[in-house]
């Protein structure tokens, strides 16, 4: 086809009117997702701002319950009654905190908001702390707790992140008891290897999970006694989370379980850099501020 010059101007023309319009078109969807990004950033701002508002809201009373109840234990040591109700209330108040704890790290995680901190920390008084912490509740289901730890261990320092490390184990200490049958043993075993990996097991004597239902475990959200008639508490979360934890600390999480036999679960964490403060270590029980009585 043959194009006289004026055609061929003014398909030019109309060639080069597409092309303005194309790049006004992309220039508008180019502001708009600027803007639609300030949104979205703003918006995690307000969230990562109500998280940190809601939490402290939320623990400051919540400390103060426990730690009353702690005041209250040491006035009434005298009085069975009183000091029955003050195990029970800092009990209670403690296993909400570990919960709301549970809660606020999976929002922490969907938002991308949680973050490596490295301390030292004397491996075997820690996790005796953590221990005790959960006596009261073992102590409702009849169930034992043994912490095993050799001399190395007892006396062992590692650089770890700790503050983690506490809701992992407390998540997996958690499980051990609520599916341990009554009148079982819970075992949580400790030991650091020559190259500084920590290995903590916890090992319980109950139900058991079927192979087919032990990847899934992890999923968020699933809980293998579902229903409205549910034997088994929880919200479906602390597995998830753990998981979760343990691979931002590099780590891994195994478990060999067998249905009526009991479930062990092993995570193995990598040391850790120490880079702000190599002289920072933990405090003990600064998650869990109330100690069970199991007595009570």
């Amino acid at each position: 086809m043959n194009l006289t010059d004026d055609d061929l101007i003014e398909e030019l023309s109309n060639r080069f009117a597409q092309s303005r319009k194309a790049f006004s078109d992309l220039s508008v969807v180019n502001r708009k997702l600027i803007e639609m990004n300030e949104r979205l950033e703003r918006s995690e701002s307000l969230k990562s701002n109500f998280l940190s508002n809601i939490r402290n809201e939320i623990n400051n009373p919540l400390n103060a319950i426990m730690g009353l109840a702690g005041q209250l234990a040491l006035i009434g040591a005298g009085n069975e009654e009183i000091a029955s109700l003050s195990s029970l209330i800092g009990a209670e108040a403690n296993h909400l905190d570990f919960q709301l704890r549970n809660i606020f790290m999976a929002a922490e995680l969907e938002a991308g908001e949680v973050y490596p901190r490295c301390v030292k920390v004397h491996i075997a008084s820690d996790l005796r702390d953590l221990v005790d912490c959960f006596l009261h509740t073992a102590a409702k289901k009849n169930v034992s707790l043994d912490l095993v730890l050799s001399a190395k261990e007892n006396n062992c320092i590692v650089a770890i992140d700790f503050e983690k490390l506490q809701i992992v184990v407390s998540n997996l200490l958690a499980n051990a008891i609520e599916y341990s049958i009554e009148g079982g043993t819970v075992e949580v075993s400790a030991s650091v290897c020559g190259n500084g990996d920590l290995h903590i097991s916890v090992q319980d004597h109950g139900v058991g999970i079927a192979l087919e239902d032990q990847q899934r475990i992890f999923d968020r959200f699933v809980q293998l006694d579902a229903g409205t008639t549910r034997s088994h508490l929880g919200h479906g979360l602390g597995l998830c989370i753990t998981k979760a934890l343990v691979d931002l600390m590099q780590g891994s999480i195994r478990l060999v379980s067998t249905p009526g036999e009991g479930t062990l679960f092993t995570i193995t964490i990598p040391p850790c850099s120490i880079l702000d403060d190599e002289d920072s270590f933990s405090e003990a029980g600064n998650l869990f501020l109330f100690d069970d009585m199991s007595e009570a």
